[in-house]
């Protein structure tokens, strides 16, 4: 059993992670309560044992107290009764991680209106109605941190991605709007751009010889991300450290927006 560390927060926080059952949405959880924060992790109905086998090795390892909500960013209702929740138990919400996303691949001539619209209503819609729903209480703390989860493909194009590098992109200048916009309430929101991340779920098509030799040359440092990587940039924006920075995008891409 690890005690949680509390630098880099003033308290104890309460932070709201979606799509926290895997991959960099459970790395992100996992990096908050090393730093002694109280979580509410939200996932989708068929991730949710998932959700609660991970969520019990954590609250047992750092000792810290988890809400476990299951939450469809489409749904709007979820949404709220999310929020309440996190508010009733833990009577704050300190930052939000909008993490849930999705992708495909699909040559842009036979790209459907169906696929189109799940694609822009879970990454950017449902971002949005996240923030929105979780500022009201923000703004009554007078006090909140958001951090996006956006993409290098917000920042530059890609083949066979047009509805994700576009959903990716208007979150990045979302982030921005809404920085200036709650910038009044003490409400920080900014973005995180990753290139390629290493995970199990995106282990196999990363390490195909052909897509290793199409985009580990676009990296400078010559190497994908690994899900660390991208929570130490979230804890770095949620924390005290980057109280002066809110609207910033920072990549986490290895160099490949510099190329």
């Amino acid at each position: 059993m690890e005690r949680a560390k509390t630098e880099g927060f003033i308290s104890p926080k309460t932070v709201i992670i979606t799509g926290a059952s895997r991959g960099i949405g459970l790395c992100i959880a996992k990096k908050f309560a090393a730093h002694g924060a109280n979580l509410v992790l939200t996932d989708i109905k068929i991730q949710l044992s998932q959700l609660e086998k991970e969520s019990e090795i954590i609250k047992k390892k750092y000792e810290i107290e988890i809400l476990r909500q299951e939450l469809d960013v489409l749904d709007i209702g979820q949404i709220k009764n999310a929020v309440l929740n996190a508010e009733e138990v833990f009577g704050s919400i300190d930052i939000l991680v909008n993490n849930a996303g999705v992708n495909i691949y699909n040559p842009s001539i036979s790209l459907t209106e169906e696929q189109w619209d799940m694609v822009m209503n879970i990454n950017l819609k449902g971002a949005f109605f996240m923030m929105q729903e979780t500022a009201k209480v923000m703004i009554r703390q007078k006090n909140g941190a958001i951090i996006n989860i956006s993409s290098q493909h917000g920042l530059v194009g890609n083949e066979l991605r047009a509805p994700y590098c576009a959903s990716k992109a208007g979150l990045i200048n979302l982030s921005r709007a809404l920085a200036i916009e709650w910038a009044k309430y003490n409400i920080r929101v900014n973005s995180v751009a990753p290139t390629f991340v290493l995970t199990e779920n995106s282990e196999s098509l990363l390490n195909d010889p052909g897509f290793m030799r199409n985009n580990l040359a676009k990296i400078p440092l010559k190497r994908y991300a690994i899900p660390e990587d991208v929570a130490n940039a979230v804890y770095f924006l949620a924390s005290d450290e980057s109280s002066i920075i809110t609207g910033h995008c920072l990549s986490v891409d290895g160099g490949w927006t510099a190329m």
